[in-house]
């Protein structure tokens, strides 16, 4: 499908903003593969050393690593990569690696340097501002190093400054570009639930959703004034304004 070919021209950031089930996992796996494989299964690709970033590492594994659609299962055998389990990587035939890392410990892409990454679902990250900025001081090999970013679009600050920046391109699908990919069910009953809502807008139709124009407390805020850790409390007042 045409969102999920990357686009033409110079670009730093692809972003891969799409409905539930749009087909991003697929999109990002196949990019790396682009990245990495030479034209022999021992040729060497254009990049050698990428970053593959989640939310956690479990979910790289289980999403973007062994997922229905993810690399292994995007990859011929013979240009399949091994999956290392104790060091976190996938080293391919030709010797190029992608290293796992983990939204939840941005200073582990302290160090290490790239020549391409994959980020997905950033927008749902607790710790995206801070993740992103350590993966850009990481990407420092090759000519010019590249990102593939695939999330289910949310209107915080860090992902409306990466779309709008002069060096992403973006692309987007809703959920029912893939139809032909989804069961018939999920589709009727997300239809029935979600169709014409702000949660099916953002969720199925794949659309940045602004906030609210009169609201008191903006998406933006909520985010900025997030905590890792609750301090120890004497009180606790929950108040409820009737309507």
């Amino acid at each position: 499908m045409e969102h999920q070919l990357p686009p033409e021209g110079d670009w730093r950031t692809w972003v891969i903003l799409g409905g539930r089930g749009a087909g991003k996992t697929r999109a990002g796996a196949e990019w790396v593969r682009a990245q990495v494989e030479g034209a022999l299964p021992l040729g060497e690709g254009a990049c050698k050393r990428l970053a593959l970033i989640g939310e956690t590492v479990e979910q790289v594994r289980e999403v973007m690593v062994f997922g229905e659609s993810g690399i292994m299962a995007c990859s011929p055998p013979d240009r399949r990569p091994e999956w290392q389990a104790t060091r976190k990587r996938l080293v391919w035939p030709n010797g190029a690696v992608a290293q796992v890392f983990s939204a939840h410990e941005p200073e582990g892409l302290r160090g290490p340097q790239f020549d391409g990454a994959w980020v997905d679902e950033l927008a749902k990250w607790k710790k995206a501002r801070e993740t992103w900025d350590m993966l850009q001081f990481g990407l420092r090999l090759g000519e010019a190093p590249q990102v593939c970013v695939t999330t289910t679009p949310r209107n915080v600050g860090v992902v409306k400054d990466i779309l709008a920046s002069d060096s992403t391109v973006v692309t987007s699908a809703p959920t029912e570009a893939n139809a032909a990919n989804l069961a018939q069910g999920f589709l009727e009953e997300v239809r029935a639930r979600y169709a014409g809502t702000r949660l099916g807008r953002q969720e199925l139709e794949g659309v940045l959703v602004d906030a609210t124009e009169d609201a008191l407390w903006t998406p933006v805020m909520l985010e900025a004034g997030r905590v890792e850790a609750v301090p120890d409390l004497d009180r606790i007042v929950v108040a409820i304004d009737p309507p």
